[in-house]
């Protein structure tokens, strides 16, 4: 996973005094989160992998609800914006976060993966989607999904317990995270509980820092669903069509 330094050229050390401290202050906070997170990844895989989908069961291989849901959260994954790099801009002696707006699309766009436990691209409910059809071993009962390596063969416990330890570590992430707050109350609600807090954060420039950190870890969460986007997008039809 990425750095959370790498998202700013280094050239904090020559902003002044709050402003510098705050900065890298958001930036250990974020790192921890992620480092934590990161210890939870043991299971391994590279190189080139095959997947093969079985069912004999009489019913179709995917459901209308799981067809849709699939169709969802490939075509989300595929466009989720991430935050690569920070843009601070000074005025009036005052430095600002000068790429805010494209710092708020960037929250915007994961609050059904990460908050809306009822939506079908929660990511919860895609882990046990995919979780499932890797476990299952009788085609006759649904969709049996296989994982094979170019020179290991049969991977499928392996990845099985990898994007375990990617789920884990994403419920780490949001443990650890305040997007009930970001979402509930700044950017798509402001529901009453947050009102005071809200005042508080806006005016002393607090606000700034819990976007650069919550934006940041969104796109790190985006990498620990790849295994489960890949898979994902290989068993989904039909594809888009043209227009």
């Amino acid at each position: 996973m990425t750095k959370v330094q790498h998202i700013y050229d280094g050239s904090a050390e020559n902003l002044p005094e709050p402003a510098r401290s705050r900065l890298l202050q958001t930036f250990d906070e974020t790192q921890q989160i992620l480092d934590k997170a990161g210890d939870i990844l043991v299971t391994k895989l590279s190189g080139e992998m095959s997947f093969k989908y079985e069912s004999s069961a009489p019913l179709p291989e995917m459901t209308q609800d799981e067809r849709a849901q699939s169709i969802c959260f490939v075509t989300r994954y595929k466009h989720l914006p991430t935050l690569k790099r920070l843009e601070i801009v000074e005025h009036k002696g005052k430095h600002h976060l000068g790429n805010v707006g494209f710092v708020r699309h960037v929250l915007n766009e994961y609050r059904s993966l990460v908050l809306n436990q009822n939506d079908s691209v929660y990511f919860a409910k895609i882990h046990s989607f995919c979780y499932r059809k890797l476990a299952n071993k009788d085609s006759s009962k649904e969709m049996s999904v296989s994982v094979s390596h170019e020179t290991d063969g049969d991977v499928t416990n392996t990845l099985l317990k990898m994007i375990g330890e990617r789920n884990k570590a994403i419920k780490y992430i949001l443990k650890n995270c305040e997007y009930d707050y970001i979402y509930n109350g700044i950017l798509q609600h402001s529901e009453h509980k947050y009102a005071k807090r809200l005042i508080k954060e806006y005016h002393t420039g607090r606000l700034n820092h819990l976007f650069i950190k919550h934006a940041f870890l969104l796109g790190q969460i985006k990498e620990l669903l790849w295994w489960h986007y890949y898979m994902l997008y290989n068993l989904t039809s039909p594809k888009l069509g043209p227009i």
